[in-house]
């Protein structure tokens, strides 16, 4: 996905988020998640990823705990907790859902932050909104800066005193990237505004072009994404999960919906793959 024209990058990503956050069919979610999951892996490599992974496990537990704890509704009574009120089976379904969706969805932001480099959003955004295209590159950009400079920073302690780091060197830690974090910040805004950044007239060169390429990958995004909202219009993927789980069983229409969303959230992978393969045939 790297390699497409960032109108694409766009158009794919907030096609996929709005899919992943609306659609909350068990089996659309379950796609969407194993999507980003083999996507984030491919990027990064299991052993880079797995750090974060793990956390965004943990942050999934979190989420499937809470909703059967604080929401009683829902037919099915399994039981019912110390403080009296009930735990339901439907309760338990709708936080491995909310789970599932909120992993998914914290994997393709990743995933944006990856592709949706500074120079493509500044090329999206920089002549209609240049503001909002600095503060968006600005917070695309600061997650992966601040764990670089926090590396540097443990790292820098760690040779410097040679121990394990203890609370207080954490705490100080913590504080020069806020420092840092802050002083970046101003040197970037410094540095846009003295070259001239959003001024009436200003011209930038830009080494992106629509291909024919592009414009294949864009109508398949655009005609699977037609299919989906008639799916929804039509009832393909309805389901609720309150006061009783139901909704949309197998069938062929369904299987139909299903098969296009799985080729829109698994596209990135997909054009990867042709593209080493043809990259590969290219050099025999």
């Amino acid at each position: 996905m790297d390699s497409l024209h960032p109108v694409v990058n766009f158009i794919y990503f907030a096609v996929v988020l709005g899919c992943s956050m609306v659609l909350m069919h068990p089996v659309c979610l379950a796609i969407s998640f194993a999507a980003a999951f083999v996507y984030i892996v491919r990027m990064f490599g299991y052993v880079n990823a797995r750090k974060g992974l793990l956390g965004m496990a943990g942050v999934m537990l979190v989420a499937a705990v809470m909703n059967p704890a604080f929401s009683h509704q829902g037919v099915t009574t399994l039981c019912y907790l110390p403080d009296g009120n009930a735990l339901t089976l439907e309760s338990i379904y709708y936080g491995m859902a909310a789970a599932l969706m909120l992993g998914a969805t914290l994997m393709w932001f990743r995933c944006v932050s990856e592709i949706l480099t500074v120079d493509k959003i500044v090329y999206l955004f920089g002549k209609p909104f240049p503001i909002l295209s600095m503060i968006l590159s600005m917070v695309f950009g600061f997650i992966p800066k601040m764990q670089r400079k926090l590396r540097e920073i443990r790292y820098a302690q760690n040779i410097q005193e040679g121990k394990k780091m203890s609370v207080r060197q954490g705490i100080r830690s913590i504080s020069l990237l806020i420092t840092w974090a802050l002083q970046d910040a101003v040197d970037m805004a410094e540095s846009m505004k003295c070259r001239g950044y959003g001024l009436d007239g200003r011209t930038a060169y830009t080494t992106f072009r629509f291909t024919k390429w592009d414009k294949t990958i864009l109508l398949m995004i655009l005609a699977g994404l037609c299919y989906l909202v008639g799916g929804v219009f039509f009832g393909g993927l309805s389901w609720e999960y309150y006061p009783a789980t139901e909704g949309t069983g197998i069938h062929l229409y369904s299987v139909s919906i299903y098969v296009v969303y799985a080729g829109i959230c698994f596209l990135p992978v997909g054009v990867e793959l042709l593209e080493t393969y043809q990259h590969h045939k290219s050099m025999k």
